[in-house]
């Protein structure tokens, strides 16, 4: 049986963890320009939403609940895989725009 497990966008504590590397990633560029800069970043997530919150998981029918549970447990790590990946995604996409943003102010 396969079926599409939905995972939650960002736990709290995950979604405040983001918010603090872009804001101290953009602390020192004007107010203005940082919301447009947000913009961008918000973009790049959610050209990757379905990626990190949305994925097929195939359990056999006839497996045993305590098989049930490892699979859900590793796909549970798979998933806190794939958000610690989106993190290094932003701390990227939060640094090529910093210096594209730099480039532009010269």
């Amino acid at each position: 049986m396969s079926e599409i497990l939905q995972f939650p966008n960002l736990t709290k504590e995950k979604a405040s963890n983001l918010e603090s590397i872009i804001e101290n990633s953009l602390i020192a560029i004007p107010k203005g320009d940082r919301e447009k800069l947000k913009f961008g970043l918000v973009k790049t997530i959610d050209s990757y939403s379905s990626f990190f919150t949305e994925w097929s998981l195939t359990i056999p029918g006839d497996c045993s609940e305590t098989l049930e549970k490892e699979i859900n447990e590793i796909a549970q790590q798979e998933h806190d895989r794939k958000m610690l990946l989106l993190t290094d995604i932003i701390r990227l996409k939060v640094h090529a725009l910093v210096t594209e943003y730099q480039q532009r102010a010269l």
